[in-house]
């Protein structure tokens, strides 16, 4: 099966990003919950709130890696290893832009804790990624590797 069957178009991965980039900055913006988020996150260790982190922008950074991965034309000689590169890099780049964001807001405050959750949830997202393009690619037959190069 081709890969590209699959593949949604290029606006579809776009909005995707654009969606995930936007419910961050609405997130990091509005006035922190008062209460219901658990003090202690998964396994007991680190609170609630670096898991949602780590969470949100690995969503974002795979949404970004999705979306910028290429399919044809210049850009698809590039390895799936510098567009998880590049995805991660963006990805925590957002973060450290948001929490710059957040340094003047009356209820939120700059956090090198959250900037470190952002970054770890990116990573884990692009290797991930890139071991799932790197799964897909190993798994296609030698005649549909052929076509996707040409």
């Amino acid at each position: 099966m081709k890969t590209s069957a699959v593949r949604p178009p290029t606006w579809l991965r776009w909005l995707a990003v654009a969606v995930a980039a936007g419910g961050i900055f609405f997130a990091s913006v509005l006035d922190p919950p008062s209460s219901g988020v658990p003090p202690v996150g998964p396994l007991g260790l680190l609170g609630f709130d670096k898991w949602l982190h780590a969470l949100a922008y690995a969503g974002l950074a795979g949404a970004l890696a999705t979306a910028l991965a290429p399919s044809h034309g210049p850009a698809a000689s590039r390895s799936p290893a510098v567009t998880a590169a590049l995805a991660g890099l963006l990805a925590v780049g957002y973060g450290v832009g948001i929490e710059f964001v957040q340094a003047p807001l009356p209820e939120r405050s700059f956090s090198v804790l959250d900037m470190a959750a952002n970054a770890t949830g990116a990573v884990v997202a692009v290797l991930g990624w890139r071991l799932l393009v790197g799964f897909v690619a190993g798994s296609r037959s030698p005649s549909e590797s052929s076509e996707v190069e040409s």
